[in-house]
């Protein structure tokens, strides 16, 4: 994988997307579909997306002679379903890669609340001995 500031080749099974999280280019092999990767530029995890087709479809060729209209309709639907498909699995995975940055910014909310607790204790405990000479001195 490799960011567009470093000019990668791409290739005919690669795929070309954004991160989500710092919208730098990525490219990936096409068999990386579907997996998790990390962006080298911000170390997001990020799921790549189905390859898109960057040409349009070509105009079908015309039927041949004799085929069933039947046949020719289910087609259509069928292709138009795929279309709807592909277009639902592009969502899905668009929405996976914002649910993963924001796991990553939640991560990084907890770990820093857990650093401010730990810092809250130990003043807490720095303050006990003095608090309680306090009251020592002033009960005696």
């Amino acid at each position: 994988m490799s960011t567009a500031n470093q000019q990668p080749e791409i290739g005919p099974r690669d795929i070309v997307f954004e991160c989500p999280a710092c919208h730098k280019n990525l490219v990936v092999d096409e068999a990386a579909e579907g997996l998790t990767v990390e962006c080298p530029a911000c170390n997001t995890k990020v799921i790549v997306p189905p390859k898109t087709k960057k040409t349009p479809p070509s105009p079908p060729p015309p039927p041949p002679a004799g085929v069933d209209p039947r046949l020719l309709a289910l087609g259509s639907k069928l292709k138009e379903l795929q279309t709807q498909r592909t277009e639902i699995s592009n969502n899905i995975a668009a929405r996976l890669n914002e649910i993963n940055r924001q796991m990553v910014m939640l991560a990084r909310l907890e770990s820093s609340h857990q650093q401010l607790l730990q810092e809250w204790n130990k003043v807490l405990a720095e303050l006990k001995p003095s608090a309680g000479r306090s009251q020592a001195n002033f009960k005696a």
